[in-house]
């Protein structure tokens, strides 16, 4: 009886054990499948891949890349793209809300390169927009002397120089006799205007002016005004058509390692484009010998040529007009000047009849006072800040702590106009725009016309006998 009982026993303890091995035995049996089925699929993509062809190139022979294909997004997260050229497409992703994909390429070792991210840049579509809205308005300015040369001025050791005229070869005059200066230039306004440097037309007897476009436009110009001091000239093109303008900045606001662009005909290659930051802000530098104020420096490649283009911020507006470089080898090396466009205003205004906005500071003051001797900036003002005034009397200047001898009432103020968002009331007594004193209501046409869309104006107001001063983005 025992040795039954003993039988049973291990019989009953056995079959627990046996189970779990069956188990075990048929997990590892299904892991073996499929490891083997992942086996034979990636060796039958590796036996059908393409070879891609290879071509071979000697030692410092150049080659021309493969054009990159965009990744494309497909709505099936995780899949992967072959491209044409042997890479492939990784799968998606998002950043910052916003898909994205890469694009890679294989390596010799069999390995993944990134090569490019589809994730579009804002700075290089500011870069690209900047330069779309000025180039138009770009020109070449050919500049010729009949019977002989002109002479080259050497600068002084230490001196900088005029970035030198292109000496091109003469195909724009009839009877191709002469010597031509090649510079550059920018229309200021549809007239016909052009901006561009004093030294490229000194002493001309001709002068043509060549615009963009499929075919380039060739136009006679003469010079209206030149300012040697400041090294800018005024050029006017000899054509019944209205023209392109360039918008024109305020420089003021211009600091060190703002991102600029210059455009010019370096070498005579028109409308080219460099980039790169101002690299200082000089109150004075010697160029060929004479001192020259106010200047902008930039590290924006400037060349023979590019002398009179435009030096243009990342909002697509001109703030100066390159006119030297510091360069001992007579070759660039860095070190460029500009002259900076509020310079150019008040030269424009008296040489044209025509103002171009008020130079205002960082603080939202005019630079000067209104010269009533030049012409109101572009005819009628076309901002304005959206309020009703009167003149202030003496008996309303003392109830409400005003100043006796001057300030204009705001009797009302227009709902979502600049005044209105930016605090002004009923009751507010203006002290000054602009920094400009206000002593009766006539004052503030006079001062409006120098200000344009997007300046934020500088106001005073007296508001229950306490002065205040505000911010006045106008639209």
């Amino acid at each position: 009886m025992a040795a039954e009982g003993s039988d049973h026993f291990c019989e009953k303890s056995l079959k627990p054990w046996l189970y779990l091995l069956a188990g075990i035995t048929a997990i590892f049996l299904i892991w073996v499948f499929v490891q083997r089925e992942e086996l034979f699929v990636f060796g039958e993509t590796e036996a059908n891949r393409p070879e891609v062809a290879r071509t071979m190139v000697s030692a410092g022979e150049p080659v021309f890349p493969g054009a990159a294909v965009p990744a494309a997004f497909t709505p099936h997260a995780g899949v992967t793209q072959a491209t044409p050229h042997g890479g492939v497409i990784p799968p998606h992703h998002t950043a910052g809300g916003y898909q994205v994909a890469g694009l890679t390429k294989a390596t010799p070792n069999g390995g993944m390169q990134l090569v490019a991210n589809t994730v579009v840049s804002g700075f290089q579509n500011a870069l690209k927009d900047a330069v779309n809205d000025v180039l138009p308005s770009v020109c070449d300015v050919h500049a010729m002397w009949v019977r002989r040369s002109p002479a080259a001025t050497r600068p002084a050791a230490g001196d900088a120089q005029f970035a030198p005229p292109f000496d091109g070869v003469i195909d724009k005059f009839i009877q191709n006799q002469g010597y031509e200066n090649i510079g550059a230039g920018v229309i200021v306004d549809s007239r016909g205007y052009v901006l561009t440097n004093h030294h490229v037309v000194e002493n001309a007897n001709n002068i043509m002016v060549t615009l963009p476009g499929t075919p380039a436009r060739d136009y006679s110009a003469r010079i209206v005004a030149t300012d040697p001091q400041k090294d800018l000239a005024v050029l006017q093109i000899k054509a019944n058509e209205s023209f392109l303008e360039a918008r024109l900045g305020d420089s003021s606001f211009v600091q060190i390692g703002d991102y600029v662009i210059a455009i010019g005909s370096p070498f005579g290659m028109e409308q080219t484009v460099t980039s790169g930051i101002v690299s200082g802000l000089r109150k004075s530098a010697r160029i060929n010998g004479s001192r020259y104020q106010n200047l902008i420096q930039t590290d924006a490649p400037i060349n023979r040529g590019s002398s009179g283009g435009p030096l243009v911020s990342l909002n697509g507006e001109v703030v100066g007009i390159t006119t030297a470089i510091y360069a001992p080898t007579g070759v660039f090396n860095g070190t460029g000047f500009v002259v900076p466009i509020n310079d150019a205003k008040d030269f424009l205004a008296r040489a044209i009849g025509k103002r171009f906005g008020a130079v205002l500071d960082q603080r939202g003051k005019l630079a000067a006072a209104p010269d009533p001797t030049l012409p109101v900036p572009g005819g009628p003002s076309t901002v304005g800040f959206g309020i009703e005034a009167m003149d202030l009397n003496p008996v309303l200047a003392k109830h409400l702590g005003a100043p006796v001898d001057g300030g204009v009432l705001v009797n009302d103020v227009y709902t979502n106009s600049p005044a209105f968002m930016a605090g002004i009331q009923r009751g507010d007594v203006l002290v000054s725009l602009g920094g400009v004193a206000l002593k009766e209501i006539r004052d503030i046409p006079r001062i409006t016309p120098n200000f344009k869309r997007g300046d934020n104006v500088h106001v005073v107001i007296m508001r229950s006998g306490r002065s205040e001063e505000l911010l006045v983005r106008l639209w």
